[in-house]
């Protein structure tokens, strides 16, 4: 357990114990350790058939959530029933909770921690059967199929909305191809970042271009971004809909390029070399579904390349969507709601 965890174990197993006797446990709670961790979990909600609460991990979190009308409370928290897409269970140090888990993205591009991690949770769910049998592989003994919910919001008619409002903002369609520019942490060692960032305003004539960074992004490349003219930065609750506006996606090995290909759109990758977080399995997906290139100089013809070609890498993107998503037709919200409803009714009371 993490430290901190273990000089709050027994002030929290106290206030948990004394709220449970005065009837004034928290319920159900979705804890949220970073923003991006609601998106995993907003598309659940509507189905849920018990009263839930949002708990994020600081006041500076609830306020950005609560700028987007999200209402939310700040932990420390106290729940019958806990679902994180982290893990951060030291934050909860104690048995008497039930506890699920979930992936806060695609597999393929998460490479699975320890077992006991995921056995620490009463039940874990994992985006897709492919997924959980390499789980099972691990020794992970408390998986099931849930899906992964942030893709639903590619259908929703407020993403769709608020990529059209987007557009229109951004002056689009204007005949050219909007390319959509990610990357991952540039201290990750397997970010492209550095690639490309200089250079954003020498393809402005030719293309309209979205720039989407990690949280964690230096501060120094953020501030070179916000001084570019011409470029639209896509917030992380914008990003979804920005992934509709766009034509191409270009990444290095940011999860995005899973969720991009839902989308059965094409997807251009920066070559980063051998990064120690890069598993087989990841290089081999984005190796399958993306042209990759070594420098900018290589975009222009990677662009053309899938002009000429619109299938290319169709057949790619529908494989590795089946072993990372299952379906994509299907409500993944609704998928893992049920299998929370039931997890639920299955517990009953709270743990003495």
């Amino acid at each position: 357990m993490v430290l901190s965890g273990k000089l709050i174990k027994f002030p929290y197993w106290l206030c948990w114990q004394v709220r449970r006797l005065l009837g004034k446990l928290h319920g159900t709670v979705f804890y949220v350790e970073w923003a991006h961790d609601y998106h995993i979990f907003e598309n659940i909600l509507p189905h849920l058939n018990t009263p839930y609460r949002i708990a994020a991990k600081n006041r500076a979190l609830a306020r950005e959530l609560g700028s987007r009308g999200i209402k939310t409370m700040v932990w420390p928290v106290f729940p019958e029933t806990l679902i994180m897409a982290r893990h951060a269970l030291h934050r909860f140090p104690i048995n008497n909770i039930h506890k699920i888990g979930m992936m806060h993205g695609p597999y393929y591009f998460k490479k699975m921690v320890r077992a006991e991690r995921y056995i620490a949770f009463d039940l874990y769910l994992f985006t897709s059967t492919a997924v959980l049998n390499q789980a099972r592989e691990k020794g992970i003994t408390n998986g099931v199929v849930g899906g992964y919910p942030r893709i639903d919001a590619f259908r929703h008619a407020e993403t769709i909305r608020q990529s059209h409002l987007l557009g229109m903002e951004a002056g689009l369609p204007n005949g050219k191809k909007t390319l959509l520019f990610t990357a991952t942490w540039d201290r990750s060692g397997q970010s492209a970042v550095h690639k490309w960032i200089d250079r954003l305003r020498t393809l402005k004539a030719r293309y309209n271009i979205v720039v989407s960074l990690h949280p964690m992004m230096s501060k120094s490349i953020r501030n070179k971004l916000r001084s570019m003219k011409g470029i639209h930065v896509a917030a992380q609750h914008q990003l979804y809909a920005y992934m509709l506006l766009s034509d191409i996606l270009i990444s290095d090995t940011s999860s995005i390029i899973a969720e991009f290909c839902a989308l059965d759109k094409p997807v251009i990758t920066f070559s980063v070399g051998q990064a120690n977080r890069l598993t087989p399995d990841i290089q081999a997906m984005i190796r399958d579904v993306s042209i990759q290139i070594s420098s900018l100089e290589e975009l222009d013809g990677a662009v053309e390349w899938f002009e000429r070609e619109p299938g290319l890498k169709k057949g790619q993107r529908e494989k590795w969507n089946r072993l990372i998503y299952q379906d994509t037709k299907i409500s993944h919200g609704k998928m893992a709601a049920e299998i929370i409803n039931g997890f639920i009714r299955r517990k009953g009371a709270v743990r003495k």
